[in-house]
């Protein structure tokens, strides 16, 4: 059996959960002895539009093609006679017995049609509800934070007026102009530290990488003594330095001095504490530090870190470490959608009334065009009892789509979770990006008592600096660390070192792939009480649902976690309820046999 498996982009520069499903059924189709063949797009400004390219990731055979989305109309965001074109030769040169569609963003409607035509069987798994949606992401949500529950074709203009010209060339003038108001600091200090002026007799003194001691692992500054690190920063409004210091746990028992840690604000010493973790057991933790910088508001300030072997100076077996040095808030802002944000709803708004008939009739064409394509497609997929719901409700006959949750790639190793001590390990894994709510989550945590819980962020800070550059103004709890982008080998990790998911979003979603790979190492999710993510998450069954959007009722569930560690224990979920992903790859070939013997007899009959 020839499979040809087509999304809207791939491995490894994107990493969202329907290119991880689509890679691992992929592959586990391909274990079975099946021939697979992945077609997807990519933007890359320095090749030619249209481009093609073959190749192999992972042994799966591919062809990528170029679409730097430059588009006339918004009729071709969906339906584009080139790619129809591009796609048509790429069938009849490979000659697929089944073609598996997870998305067409990028490609076309008529990839669909062209299967159609040639009587090749075709099943569409649906990974969001772009198909029901003008917005390029597909996840119903439009303007500031508003939620699609129903499909109205007025809404649907002031999306579809984003692609206009004026609307575009006016989103790139003003992203360009506010650029330096949305700048993104460092998460931490330390890209500062290590681009500062560093004084050391051996360049070994001073290293960056993990500390872990009594099994709390933290990125850290190792500087042995005598270490100077010097190094100017821009200290903004009613701000304080939050950090860690320790001695490294293989300095315990050894001989020689311990060590002193001193900060300098401007020449003027701000800091200091000595550690002699060599003969004080009471020393062998990690010291959590936060100094107000108040007097240098303002300022640009050049702060010095130092470490000296003390009382002596013998400087034997002193490894010392700075952990994660950032600058907070005392008092945060409130959350504010961006400045690009805040003006391309406006021009939206204003185009959409000003050319509301034109844009509601592109509206209705690409709804009409979207039945289509449900006429055309043997069979939907739909990840979650939700999502199904949802595409009758726009009028897919229920008799077309099937539930069917996503088959999960097994983790490379057994998860043991330890068991939830103080600070409470919470995290956040996913886009920075609004309709993700990661500022619901921030001012949930912003109010939890500090030393308690700690909360780690994973998602690039560098794709929408607009809104992380807000997430950074609210942040008040020195719990918070922003920890950029996770690879998706990273995964398995950052579960075993957590204790609780959060799960904020204030979209439908799916049937998110975090929350599968938490039940699988058995760690416990908050999350909206909303779509797919209620789909998935069982009251104190596997986790704790909350209020969408309601920053005080997030709060509440995750105090009963911090004030009751041991109600984690409870709660945790049983990763035998996750479907594998050999279980995924036998159903899904079931389902392409019939569809095949089904066309087949159709032939036969017609």
């Amino acid at each position: 059996m020839k499979i040809l498996q087509v999304i809207h982009d791939f491995l490894p520069h994107h990493q969202a959960g329907s290119e991880l499903y689509c890679f691992h059924l992929s592959k586990e189709l391909q274990r079975l002895g099946r021939d697979v063949k992945l077609l997807f797009t990519e933007i890359d400004h320095q090749r030619p539009q249209y481009s093609l390219r073959e190749g192999v990731y992972e042994d799966l055979p591919f062809i990528e093609i170029i679409n730097n989305h430059q588009y006339g109309t918004f009729a071709q965001t969906y339906s584009n006679p080139v790619m129809d074109e591009i796609f048509l030769h790429v069938v009849d040169d490979y000659r697929p017995d089944v073609v598996h569609f997870h998305h067409l963003l990028g490609l076309s409607f008529g990839c669909v049609r062209i299967c159609h035509e040639k009587n090749i069987p075709s099943v569409f798994t649906l990974h969001d509800y772009w198909l029901t949606c003008a917005r390029g992401g597909g996840q119903r949500f439009r303007g500031p934070g508003k939620l699609c529950d129903d499909v109205d074709s007025s809404f649907c203009a002031e999306c579809i007026s984003s692609y206009s010209f004026p609307a575009r060339a006016g989103q790139r003038l003003i992203k360009a102009l506010l650029a330096p108001l949305e700048r993104v600091d460092a998460p931490t200090l330390m890209p500062a530290m290590k681009n500062g002026t560093i004084t050391v007799p051996v360049p070994s003194f001073y290293t960056t990488g993990v500390c872990q001691i009594h099994g709390d692992a933290r990125q850290a500054v190792f500087a042995h003594p005598p270490c100077t690190i010097a190094f100017r920063q821009r200290i903004p409004p009613d701000a304080q330095l939050v950090f860690a210091v320790a001695m490294d746990p293989s300095t315990y028992g050894r001989p020689g001095d311990g060590v002193m840690f001193t900060i300098h604000g401007n020449g003027k010493r701000i800091y200091e504490r000595f550690l002699n973790t060599k003969n004080k057991k009471e020393d062998r933790h990690w010291w959590n530090e936060q100094l107000s910088l108040k007097e240098f508001a303002g300022q640009t300030c050049e702060l010095v870190f130092e470490t000296t072997a003390y009382p002596n100076g013998h400087n034997e077996h002193c490894s010392a470490c700075w952990a994660e040095p950032k600058i907070i808030r005392v008092s945060g802002e409130p959350f504010r959608r961006s400045l690009t944000s805040r003006f391309r709803s406006l021009a939206e708004s204003l185009l959409a009334t000003v050319q509301k008939s034109r844009l509601k009739g592109e509206a209705d064409r690409r709804r009409k065009s979207a039945f289509q394509l449900f006429d055309e497609v043997d069979l939907f997929i739909a990840p979650s009892p939700f999502l199904r719901r949802k595409f009758i409700e726009y009028g897919l006959p229920s008799e077309k789509i099937v539930f069917s949750d996503y088959g999960i790639h097994a983790l490379p190793r057994e998860i043991n979770p330890c068991v939830p001590k103080y600070p409470i390990r919470f995290a956040y894994v996913g886009t920075l990006v609004e309709h993700k709510g990661l500022h619901v989550l921030i001012e949930a945590f912003n109010g939890l008592p500090h030393g308690k819980a700690t909360l780690d962020v994973y998602g690039s800070v560098n794709e929408f600096t607009g809104y992380v550059s807000r997430i950074q103004s609210m942040i008040t709890h020195p719990g918070i660390t922003l920890r950029g982008r996770a690879e998706n080998n990273e995964i398995p990790r950052i579960l075993s070192e957590t204790d609780v998911l959060v799960v904020p979003s204030i979209w439908f979603e799916n049937s998110p792939i975090t929350i599968h790979e938490a039940f699988l190492a058995r760690v416990p999710v908050i999350t909206s009480r909303l779509g797919g993510m209620a789909d998935l998450v069982q009251e104190k069954q596997n986790g704790l649902l909350f209020e969408v959007g309601n920053a005080a009722d997030l709060q509440r569930r995750l105090l009963q976690c911090v004030e009751s560690p041991a109600f984690i224990e409870t709660i945790r979920p049983d990763p035998q309820t996750i479907k594998s992903t050999r279980e995924d790859a036998m159903w899904m070939l079931d389902t392409y046999r019939a569809l095949m013997a089904k066309r087949s007899k159709d032939r036969r009959v017609g």
